[in-house]
């Protein structure tokens, strides 16, 4: 289970997270909604340790994030898989190698072949074949470097996967079916999923629950047909102006 509990960090002197109360229980999947600029990529750095609450604390499976020690925040990271916007492959490295990077360190040293086994597990997973497996990610398309951020994500198999932006900059027909892996990956691999996303149409597609972030507060949160249904003037005033999925 992952517990935020009255998160609030300043950026450059102005509030993004102004006292934020999350809870994620474990096996659902969570789409954390809102526009641009509202602190939903700030509150996943949080869970996995990359940046310090001024005040409040993140809590995963009972460690608090923010006062862990070295070996507190390596435990916390070992269960937590991270797709970065815009994919955040290593541009020197093969498409194994990248996958390699997702399993423990050290986890091939001297066994090459059965993470190599691994890797194409997970290529297969993510409707790709193993003819990527020596490419480089500056000869993949974009939609297919998604993809193989998806399988370093999953190759692991750790407990939680968190998303950021895994459409943006997609176009609708790649967008679409990045949304259906993340769907059929979050039943396989039966982890906790969070999605952070600004497109309302993969939020609904794909949450077992949708929480609206606008200015520093979790405004709203509910099941998709809840939220649709809703007449919270926050979430009506971000639906009606909610960008067309797939579009950055």
């Amino acid at each position: 289970m992952i517990e935020i509990t009255d998160l609030h960090k300043k950026l450059g002197g102005h509030p993004v997270l102004a006292g934020v109360n999350l809870r994620v229980a474990e096996g659902e999947t969570l789409a954390i909604m809102g526009p641009s600029g509202t602190g939903k990529s700030v509150l996943l750095k949080h869970i996995v340790g990359l940046m310090d609450p001024d005040r409040g604390d993140v809590i995963v499976d009972g460690i608090s994030v923010p006062s862990a020690d070295r070996e507190g925040i390596g435990e916390v990271r070992s269960r937590i898989a991270y797709v970065f916007q815009n994919s955040a492959l290593f541009d020197s490295l093969t498409v194994r190698g990248n996958l390699f990077m997702g399993l423990p360190p050290g986890a091939c040293d001297g066994r090459v072949p059965e993470c190599t086994a691994m890797a194409r597990t997970a290529l297969e997973q993510v409707n790709l074949s193993d003819d990527v497996l020596e490419l480089l990610p500056a000869e993949l398309s974009g939609g297919m470097q998604r993809r193989v951020a998806i399988a370093r994500a999953i190759i692991g198999k750790r407990r939680y996967i968190l998303y950021d932006e895994p459409t943006t900059g997609l176009d609708p027909i790649n967008a679409t079916r990045i949304n259906e892996l993340i769907a059929r990956v979050s039943r396989e691999v039966e982890a906790t999923s969070i999605i952070v996303t600004h497109d309302i149409e993969s939020a609904f597609f794909l949450a077992d629950r949708v929480v609206l972030l606008s200015g520093g507060l979790v405004q709203a949160e509910g099941t998709p047909d809840e939220l649709r249904e809703t007449d919270h003037p926050a979430v009506r005033e971000f639906l009606d102006a909610a960008p067309v999925a797939g579009v950055a």
